[in-house]
């Protein structure tokens, strides 16, 4: 049998910065606290995962302990090897893993456990595997995006961060674990929001 494991390594990691190339979000970084895992069976890279610190606003989420207690599946990128990935449900199954890992790894690397998981999801995908993994959907963000330049930033946040508000991309916002303020209806469509 296959086994799976999550290898933690940097974000400026060679394998990491070739996925963020190719991922449809083409990200150039992460801000704030961050944890990569290169994905591993039998020796072969098949992708890699981060979570980082969680977002400020998102909307339907209420926010248990702190900021501090929540992370953010902030990239997630698997790659078929040979045409086909080595274990059955893998995507799911690497976000299981990556759930129980980054909770340890969290408090031992910042002091803080771990009280929820939440992930952005840009339309028009749907998030298949984080909903195969127990995720729900919550609400969609409003499409705003982000990008910390050498410029003048639009709030009061600290670093340089302008946001664009008119080039809209709507993410659909899922969460896993504890939320017990939460009371959404979550009908067999779970975009029926």
């Amino acid at each position: 049998m296959s086994k799976l494991k999550l290898i933690r390594i940097k974000r400026t990691h060679p394998e990491m910065l070739r996925y963020m190339s190719i991922h449809y979000s083409k990200p150039l970084g992460f801000v704030g606290r961050n944890i990569c895992y290169m994905i591993m069976v039998e020796g072969i890279s098949y992708g890699t995962i981060v979570g980082g610190s969680a977002t400020k606003h998102l909307p339907n989420r209420e926010i248990v302990g702190s900021l501090n207690n929540g992370v953010n599946n902030i990239f997630y990128h698997i790659e078929k090897q040979g045409h086909q990935y080595p274990l059955r449900n893998f995507a799911s199954r690497v976000l299981a893993l990556y759930r129980e890992t980054i909770e340890s790894d969290w408090v031992n690397e910042y002091g803080d456990m771990v009280s929820w998981h939440e992930t952005l999801v840009e339309l028009p995908r749907t998030g298949e595997c984080y909903i195969r993994d127990g995720w729900r959907v919550i609400g969609k963000t409003k499409g705003f995006t982000c990008k910390r330049t050498s410029g003048i930033g639009t709030d009061a946040w600290s670093g340089k961060r302008v946001w664009d508000t008119v080039n809209l991309r709507p993410k659909l916002v899922f969460i896993h674990g504890a939320n017990p303020n939460q009371n959404i209806n979550q009908s067999s469509n779970p975009f029926n929001l």
